[in-house]
């Protein structure tokens, strides 16, 4: 089912939907634990010319994603896999498999350049709780985004 929701400007509205959007992925994740985690499913980043966020079923189908609906699929394994879904490279691994974490607390969070008037230029990442501390991800840059001063790279062709 395709479902689109037209949004006037707002970044925090923007940032609450995605952050629905990881609590319903953490949902899907936990009625389907054979589904693979986020960095071994193969799914890569891709910039997109239209928002189109989807569910974790739909991003495994699609193959890609942009830092939006990666940030919200990682927030939503975080929450739903706790310690799983961590490897021993992840901030915390350690304190969240010694603490037994079933469940992490973790959000979507937005980096921006807007003056709060306009639209900017914005990413996603996820911010996370393990104990008393906060960890970052970044899994567009995990997943194929190109970092400032990489050269540019020919994007794979987009299937119809």
């Amino acid at each position: 089912m395709k479902i689109a929701v037209k949004l006037a400007f707002d970044e925090r509205a923007a940032v609450r939907l995605l952050n629905w959007l990881a609590r319903e992925n953490a949902i899907i994740l936990r009625a389907r634990p054979d589904l693979p985690g986020l960095y071994t499913a193969g799914v890569r980043y891709r910039r997109e010319q239209d928002e189109t966020w989807c569910d974790y079923l739909n991003l495994l189908a699609q193959g890609h994603e942009d830092c939006d609906g990666l940030a919200a699929a990682r927030a939503g394994e975080l929450l739903a896999r706790g310690s799983e879904a961590l490897t021993r490279k992840d901030g915390g691994y350690r304190d969240a498999r010694r603490l037994g974490l079933t469940s992490i607390e973790a959000q979507v969070l937005l980096l921006t350049t807007s003056d709060g008037r306009s639209p900017g230029q914005y990413h996603c990442i996820v911010r996370y709780r393990v104990g008393s501390r906060w960890y970052r991800d970044d899994p567009s840059a995990r997943l194929g985004m190109p970092l400032p001063g990489d050269p540019p790279r020919a994007e794979p062709p987009r299937s119809a």
